[in-house]
């Protein structure tokens, strides 16, 4: 058991996280950290963080590990704000859904001022903030380690708490995490964040009715649009060369649909949804 454990941004994976800390027993003393009050509060009311902060300072040497659970714009200024106070020993770790987020004189400061081990815990919902936390949101998802050096304690203490929660850990290249992210978590939220705005321009009289039949597919495909638009657009710019290129191919199959639907190719057509049809069942199949 740790004796304290500081997290920085409990918001819906920070508090969720600081929850499940606890189911598990994992931590004897959590410490929060926010410059949103309301957050702060709530995750304390819900006892995700035994003490409330709103900054980091020396205190912070207490803590054997800090977790950064804020958007990724933020994280690197963190760290080296950080490394004013940590020590060598104390590890760091972060929820980021890009990796390749850390400026060099950050990545000098590596097993000299604080041992990091960047992280992302594929879990969330469309809501954000401390409110909307839950102690089993991990549960059997899978947890992406991007280790940028060799050290092994601070990387099987990490691995070890994520897998205590109830997630798989995997480990990957910092490029090999953001290309993949980039065609199976970035690109969808783009495209649901950008279809609700397409079916509200199109030039309808009636926008009620839209609204009305706005139900069944167009809900389920577009639920992901609901998520936090600061922490999308950190990740969009902060991912923006993986995903220029995943964009591009997918804007190139957009056209070749639109060709064999224009020269009405019903066989094509059919051969092309029957494939992606075939694809998503066997990564469904393989998730179970």
């Amino acid at each position: 058991m740790h004796k304290e454990i500081t997290i920085i941004g409990p918001g819906l994976i920070g508090a969720s996280l600081g929850l499940a800390l606890k189911r598990k027993k994992i931590c004897k003393k959590i410490i929060g950290i926010d410059t949103s009050k309301q957050n702060l509060r709530y995750a304390y009311s819900i006892k995700a963080i035994d003490e409330k902060r709103e900054k980091i300072d020396k205190r912070i040497k207490k803590s054997s590990i800090i977790f950064i659970c804020t958007p990724v714009s933020l994280i690197d200024k963190i760290i080296y704000e950080l490394s004013d106070y940590t020590e060598k020993n104390q590890i760091i770790s972060d929820v980021g859904s890009v990796k390749n987020i850390f400026e060099k004189k950050t990545l000098k400061l590596n097993d000299k001022k604080f041992s990091l081990v960047p992280g992302h815990p594929i879990a969330g919902t469309e809501h954000s903030g401390a409110k909307n936390a839950f102690n089993n949101l991990f549960q059997n998802k899978w947890c992406i380690l991007t280790p940028i050096s060799d050290n092994k304690k601070s990387i099987r203490i990490v691995s070890e708490i994520w897998r205590r929660i109830g997630m798989k850990v995997a480990t990957m290249k910092v490029n090999e995490h953001d290309k993949i992210m980039s065609i199976t978590s970035h690109l969808p939220h783009l495209i649901a964040f950008t279809i609700v705005g397409t079916a509200f321009n199109l030039n309808i009289k009636k926008k009620n009715e839209l609204i009305n039949f706005a139900a069944g597919g167009f809900k389920d495909f577009t639920r992901i649009g609901s998520s936090d638009p600061k922490m999308w657009t950190d990740i969009f710019l902060k991912n923006k060369e993986f995903l220029k290129d995943t964009l591009s191919l997918f804007l190139k199959d957009i056209e070749k649909i639109k060709k064999l639907i224009e020269d009405e190719k019903y066989s094509q057509i059919f051969r092309l949804l029957q494939r992606t049809k075939e694809i998503r069942n066997s990564i469904i199949k393989k998730r179970i």
